[in-house]
């Protein structure tokens, strides 16, 4: 796991190329077959190759990283001014800005020399093989570990919806929620993840739902499911939760409140 880890870290760019190396060199390579220790060996050496003769740059994927890091903070700070929060969501956002401002002031590699080193990564024989050995829960929980990861694992609805499945059953609210973070703007359907919410009754991750991925929602429908609820206590605690982080509309809040 720990190859599959840094790949991870590093194609999201969790990490840059200076970090990688130093990873890669403190692998215990002992614990692997001769083959693959071979096989790590050399991707070690390419990597250390690449990062010698290749510059870092600033290209419009980084670019674009940087301005949603902006646009995430200026949420979060306009979220927290906010008089009806409770203690738990105020820590919960002061954790998320303070991970934010970390990831906007580390140095991240672009251009030829992350392409480069992301080619070897994901394309490693080694690194494919231990990925490929992680059940629902195993994997949905290495996802979700990493909030806001631009390249999560590509999976299809199905195999989406069986992390989602691995999740509820072991009750992981926070790693559901993460979950559908991370696969925010990828035509992934979250019906499961809002019914489960619901179900549980538990505004709070439904809210954070709604705050997190409102565009890929059908908010129509979803709002249908909390009224037909018809648990007074709970729709007004989403209600008085959603006002605290402006999410609805004015006819989203009437529809709730009929």
């Amino acid at each position: 796991m720990e190859l599959v880890t840094l790949m991870y870290r590093y194609i999201n760019k969790f990490i840059n190329s200076d970090t990688l190396i130093k990873e890669l060199d403190k692998l215990d390579i002992k614990k692997y077959s001769e083959s693959e220790q071979k096989t790590i060996k050399t991707l070690i050496d390419e990597v250390k190759k690449i990062k010698k003769n290749i510059p870092n740059e600033l290209d419009e994927i980084e670019a674009s990283r940087l301005s949603n890091i902006d646009h995430m903070i200026d949420l979060l700070c306009k979220a927290k001014s906010s008089e009806n929060l409770d203690e738990s969501a105020i820590k919960f956002i002061e954790k998320q800005h303070k991970q934010l401002l970390s990831d906007k002031e580390a140095i991240r590699d672009g251009g030829k020399l992350y392409s480069s080193i992301f080619e070897l990564m994901t394309n490693n024989s080694v690194v494919n093989k231990y990925a490929s050995e992680m059940n629902d829960l195993e994997l949905l929980e290495f996802i979700t570990h990493y909030i806001s990861a631009p390249l999560p694992p590509e999976i299809d609805q199905q195999g989406f919806n069986d992390l989602v499945e691995a999740g509820i059953k072991e009750d992981k609210r926070e790693s559901l929620w993460r979950l559908a973070f991370n696969y925010n703007h990828k035509n992934k359907d979250f019906t499961l993840i809002e019914d489960y919410f619901i179900q549980k009754r538990d505004d709070y991750y439904l809210t954070e739902l709604i705050s997190a991925v409102k565009d890929d929602l059908n908010m129509s429908k979803l709002l249908n499911k909390i009224v037909k609820t018809k648990d007074k206590e709970f729709i007004n605690r989403v209600i008085e939760t959603g006002n605290a982080y402006s999410l609805f509309e004015d006819d989203e809040l009437e529809k709730l409140k009929q």
